[in-house]
């Protein structure tokens, strides 16, 4: 399994903070939406108008340590692809194939449970990157409808 670990004991709101994106008012605003309607922090942030997807990644790739892929930006492997069903695939997308290796983009590393599930499901190790929602959902439409070309 990926050791998917935080470097920094910096919490997402901290990591925005610093990098001059938003304020800590923004931040207790995020939490108070969070108390109310459930969700996570940074999908608040992105509701109320205060970050972009692209900034929740840039932060959690920073507090995770992964690096970050586009993953519509990356030609899908079609073997790597249907390795899992496409139901499975939410918060997730399986790029490519490299002998045992998987490459993963994930929008949320927070979810270990999800790395031990593909693990299982392909007898494979990942390599995780950081993506956004919306890029994976629409790298998976993508594959999708190339899919139904054939």
């Amino acid at each position: 399994m990926p050791n998917i670990t935080k470097i920094t004991k910096k919490k997402l709101g901290e990591i925005l903070v610093n990098e001059g994106l938003i304020t800590n008012e923004q931040i207790q605003e995020g939490l108070s939406e969070q108390q109310k309607s459930g969700g996570l922090l940074g999908e608040n942030l992105i509701k109320l108008g205060y970050v972009t997807e692209l900034d929740i990644a840039a932060a959690m790739s920073t507090q995770f340590n992964l690096p970050y892929i586009d993953a519509t930006r990356y030609t899908i492997s079609k073997e790597a692809f249907g390795l899992v069903p496409t139901d499975f695939m939410k918060q997730f997308i399986i790029l490519d194939k490299i002998g045992s290796v998987l490459i993963v983009a994930i929008s949320s590393p927070l979810n270990e449970k999800i790395f031990e599930e593909i693990e299982k499901k392909t007898s494979c190790q990942i390599f995780a990157f950081v993506s956004t929602g919306s890029q994976i959902k629409q790298a998976m439409q993508s594959m999708q409808s190339d899919g139904k070309k054939k």
